[in-house]
């Protein structure tokens, strides 16, 4: 008698028995998962904290009333008003050119012509940067008075006793009921400290 080889091997390849575990893994895994999504909340409940009393700072007048601010602000303007001198000068010489172009023909309007383009790219590009250099600028005055009203800021929410103190800002705030703002005090105590 012949003896027939079964097509199946009687004992898996490693890499079969592999991905029978991993399959009872996953079963396993996924109706864990569906039992704790059955379990109660109660504990992202428990987590939120009870809010009695809040007050609100508006940092722009924190920045336009104070000593400091306002001497950065100077600052920034005369900086301002300078590189914006030096641009419009620039400007109308390129104004200049352009009317001279009506006068010429053939390749002096040509080239002068490219060069009056490149000009202008050159004055874009001279704008752009000095409207990044303000803006780094006030940036950086911002973060600075930001920075040095945290403390004072905290030590009046001590002494109010306050859960919460939030930026006024009316391009985030939808709603504000009327309630406590500390921005003159803040102001007044800012100025005291920061002369």
């Amino acid at each position: 008698m012949h003896r027939t080889r079964s097509a199946l091997p009687t004992k898996l390849p490693r890499t079969a028995r592999f991905g029978r575990r991993l399959g009872a893994l996953l079963v396993s895994g996924a109706v864990l998962t569906a039992g704790m999504a059955l379990a109660p909340m109660s504990v992202a409940q428990a987590a939120v904290p009870q809010v009695r009393k809040i007050a609100t700072v508006d940092m722009q007048r924190v920045l336009n009333e104070t000593k400091h601010g306002k001497k950065e602000r100077k600052k920034l303007e005369a900086s301002s008003k300078a590189k914006q001198q030096k641009l419009d000068q620039k400007r109308r010489t390129l104004e200049q050119e352009q009317a001279k172009l009506a006068q010429l023909k053939g390749q002096e309007l040509a080239k002068a012509q490219e060069k009056l383009q490149q000009d202008l790219l050159e004055l874009q590009q001279v704008y752009m940067t000095m409207q990044q250099e303000l803006a780094a600028s006030e940036g950086r005055v911002l973060e600075d008075i930001y920075k040095k009203s945290q403390g004072i800021i905290s030590k009046l929410a001590s002494e109010l006793e306050l859960d919460l103190v939030i930026v006024s800002d009316p391009s985030v705030l939808i709603y504000q009921k009327k309630g406590i703002d500390i921005t003159a005090e803040l102001v007044k105590r800012y100025n005291t400290q920061h002369p």
